[in-house]
């Protein structure tokens, strides 16, 4: 004959140590659900706010990078007028996008190419503030090199130079924005380590005619400045 099972007391159950563990975790929870909850709930919240922004930020990329093909348009046909107007209105509303950044370089360079070299300096300067595109982030720093030469400011347009060198993406580029660094320390009668330069340039690019016709052309400068 079967024996009756024996009922388990609550008490057992708790010296139990699975159990016990199990019952404490519960406890424990149920004490502290008020701030489990608070801190879910905030969880969620940070997830959420990170989601909408950086759907917003894809967002104004994509709306930046149109407008900023509008603008290019009508660079692209001349008409410097509409193109200002457009690339200005993309750093107005788009400031620290790619193509907000990108805007700034081309109203500079639109100022830059027609002479206005004031008007041009603080968007070249705007842009290579925060532009990571060193393909156009050393032509902004020539233009500069070029906007302080002009100012007679060679200390500057040296500095300039030198990082629109570091950004070449070029070879070829590279060794003609070395050339116009020797032309700038020949201005500021730094002969010595415009030589080194030089030297530099022809020694990698010997067979270039056109480079050794600058090489030659600053040579032949340098004994016309005292």
């Amino acid at each position: 004959m079967l024996k009756p099972k024996r009922k388990i007391a609550s008490k057992e159950l708790k010296k139990d140590p699975f159990l016990e563990s199990i019952y404490s975790i519960k406890q424990h929870f149920d004490e502290k659900k008020p701030q489990y909850l608070k801190i879910g709930l905030s969880v969620v919240v940070v997830f959420l706010i990170g989601f909408l922004y950086n759907s917003n930020s894809v967002t104004n990329e994509n709306e930046a990078d149109y407008g900023l093909s509008i603008g290019m348009v009508y660079l692209n046909q001349g008409d410097y007028q509409n193109a200002i107007m457009q690339f200005q209105q993309i750093v107005d509303e788009y400031s620290n996008t790619n193509s907000g950044y990108d805007a700034s370089f081309y109203i500079g360079k639109i100022h830059f190419e027609r002479g206005n070299y004031d008007l041009a300096l603080p968007h070249f300067e705007r842009y290579v503030s925060g532009s990571n595109n060193n393909f156009i982030l050393s032509s902004a720093f020539e233009s500069l090199s070029s906007i302080y030469q002009d100012k007679n400011n060679l200390d500057d347009a040296i500095s300039y130079q030198k990082k629109s060198i570091n950004k070449s993406i070029s070879e070829l580029g590279n060794a003609y924005s070395k050339l116009r660094l020797a032309k700038l320390y020949i201005l500021n009668n730094n002969k010595e380590k415009a030589i080194k330069v030089m030297d530099e340039v022809i020694k990698d690019h010997k067979d270039n005619f056109d480079i050794k016709k600058e090489y030659d052309f600053l040579y032949g400068l340098m004994d016309t400045i005292s």
